[in-house]
């Protein structure tokens, strides 16, 4: 996985219970004809619209492709009736020369790469030469006795607000501009005579297309946001609002990839809480919740980086998974979170020491090319054992026998 996109996808999830909280309160405050309030948000949704919605958009495109590439079949019926030859050919290079291949090109990226905005920015662009070419066949085959209906002319801006899955400041633009265009030019190119009813039907669709597209953009937001929800909850740990160990085993593989690729240094910390079970004896199983939730605050103060990983591995198990720490940043950090939690001053009966303490395993090395994380995992924990067997309340490291040697001893800033 390229490091921008990881890096976006760890921005996105990094911030815990913060980041659930915004989004439950945008899909709260979610208002007509207003996107999200984060710029961050917006370009998430935009990339999933764009993704999500590629089948719809590929009917949409195929439509009008299969029916351009018809054109040439009414040709001669527009020449029976004294069509200029001139208006024909240059009928037919806005057909087969401008709107098909820009239909086509459409299509050819949405089966291709149907997240990028360059795709929506092509199909919107073959969408108006559409429109312009269905406008322009029912002008120039009004002398023919083949008056297409200005109904079939509007339907591609009510489609595109239906089935182009576009976000409101694209699709709000074209929805403006095209019936203006069509009024227009159908005060100085059409009948003066129906000119009243063309303008009646025009707003009538006009009207469809901005509640079809607002209506849209509203349902898509909403749809989106649950989802994120969704998700968020079911990755998060209820107790202290850190990343469950679904959460932690989906991202290791990527953070580790990562390492593996800049032979980066990866430092693991299991930390287990002392003598936990007999906390929840003695206190009540509230106040064993209320402690793993204080230490789930300590260990949200670490892992902040957006290649860190932090979160509840099961029962009183926690893991910190840094990126890049050489091996006294490590140890300076599992010191740090071994007298945080002794200074959380919970009460702790069954604690020789009478509160709440934690023991820390830390293992740290560059991943080799075939190791996988389960291996890190388990090198932390003998290092968790030999902590626990030690006497507790301290943190242990292991290291692979070649670090002496290796770049891991040298003293980041």
């Amino acid at each position: 996985m390229p490091r921008s996109s990881f890096m976006r996808r760890k921005s996105r999830h990094a911030v815990g219970h913060s980041q659930l909280m915004r989004l439950q309160t945008e899909l709260a405050t979610l208002s007509w004809l207003r996107g999200f309030r984060g710029l961050t948000l917006e370009t998430e949704f935009a990339r999933w619209l764009r993704s999500e919605s590629a089948v719809a958009r590929r009917w949409l495109m195929s439509l009008p492709l299969v029916t351009l590439l018809l054109a040439p079949l009414y040709g001669p019926l527009l020449r029976e009736q004294d069509v200029p030859e001139t208006l024909l050919y240059w009928l037919r290079v806005l057909e087969l020369g401008i709107a098909v291949p820009l239909c086509a090109l459409s299509l050819y990226f949405l089966y291709r790469k149907p997240e990028r905005a360059l795709t929506t920015h092509l199909m919107l662009a073959a969408l108006l030469v559409v429109f312009v070419t269905v406008a322009a066949i029912r002008w120039l085959s009004a002398p023919a006795g083949l008056v297409i209906p200005p109904g079939i002319v509007m339907v591609v801006p009510l489609a595109l607000a239906s089935l182009g899955r576009l976000r409101l400041f694209a699709v709000m633009p074209a929805l403006a501009v095209c019936p203006v265009a069509f009024l227009a030019a159908e005060w100085f190119l059409g009948e003066r005579a129906q000119f009243a009813s063309i303008v009646l039907g025009t707003l009538l669709f006009s009207a469809l297309a901005v509640i079809t597209a607002v209506g849209n953009d509203q349902l898509l937001r909403r749809t989106w946001l649950s989802m994120q929800i969704v998700e968020l909850t079911a990755m998060s740990d209820a107790v202290t609002q850190l990343p469950n160990r679904q959460w932690i085993n989906r991202d290791l593989a990527a953070l580790f990839g990562q390492a593996r690729r800049e032979k980066q240094p990866v430092a693991v910390l299991l930390i287990d809480l002392d003598h936990f079970k007999r906390l929840n004896d003695s206190h009540g199983h509230a106040a064993g919740d209320a402690a793993l939730a204080a230490v789930g605050q300590v260990l949200a103060r670490f892992g902040r980086r957006p290649m860190d990983l932090a979160g509840r591995y099961g029962g009183e198990e926690f893991l910190l998974v840094l990126h890049d720490a050489k091996l006294y940043g490590a140890e300076r950090i599992a010191a740090q979170l071994v007298s945080q939690v002794e200074a959380l001053g919970v009460l702790n009966k069954g604690s020789p020491l009478g509160h709440l303490t934690a023991s820390v395993g830390l293992y740290v090395a560059v991943p080799r090319p075939d190791e996988r994380p389960e291996n890190f995992l388990h090198q932390a924990d003998l290092a968790l054992y030999d902590a626990k067997q030690s006497g507790r309340n301290r943190y242990v490291l292991r290291q692979p026998p070649q670090a002496s040697d290796s770049p891991l001893a040298a003293n980041d800033a």
